[in-house]
């Protein structure tokens, strides 16, 4: 599966938990039985996408100029993935299985913004309601405190708490 293939299901995924307000973890999965074409790779790169447009959610709609699952899909390739507008569309274009192309009102919005004008609680990628709450917990860098917390970790630690029982 090439990149347009995995964005095309990262968004069918992200309007799946935001039309049935579903755990993440569901969707995909769901997603991975109904698609059994799609490999282990393919399934976690998907799932990279989908983790990284909600991490950064609030900064990737403001970037893109909308909230939708395609916004926040693609800003998650270009916030997390290092990707560029224009590289997006090259991996894109003529790949029959990718959304589509970013249009120029997208091309656009995303030329005329960068992160760094965005307000603090778009940066720190925080709801409205949470910017006090960081600011009291993390001062005066509360907002590169919160975009710290939205980036990838880089380690995922996971306890069998199964296999513990089973040593007992």
């Amino acid at each position: 599966m090439r990149l347009g293939g995995r964005l095309a299901a990262a968004i069918e995924v992200l309007e799946d938990i935001g039309r049935r307000h579903r755990p993440v973890a569901d969707a995909l999965k769901d997603w991975g039985l109904s698609h059994r074409f799609a490999g282990g790779g393919d399934r976690a790169a998907i799932g990279n996408i989908v983790y990284d447009a909600l991490r950064h959610k609030r900064s990737a709609g403001w970037l893109l100029g909308q909230d939708t699952p395609r916004a926040i899909g693609f800003g998650a390739l270009l916030l997390e993935w290092g990707q560029t507008a224009q590289s997006l569309n090259d991996a894109l274009d003529g790949d029959k299985f990718a959304p589509p192309l970013l249009t120029a009102a997208e091309l656009q919005a995303i030329a005329d913004r960068r992160l760094a004008d965005a307000p603090d609680a778009v940066r720190a990628d925080v709801p409205d309601w949470c910017a006090p709450l960081f600011e009291r917990a993390f001062g005066p860098s509360w907002a590169d405190e919160g975009a710290a917390l939205a980036t990838r970790p880089p380690l995922d630690l996971r306890v069998s708490t199964l296999s513990r029982l089973a040593c007992k």
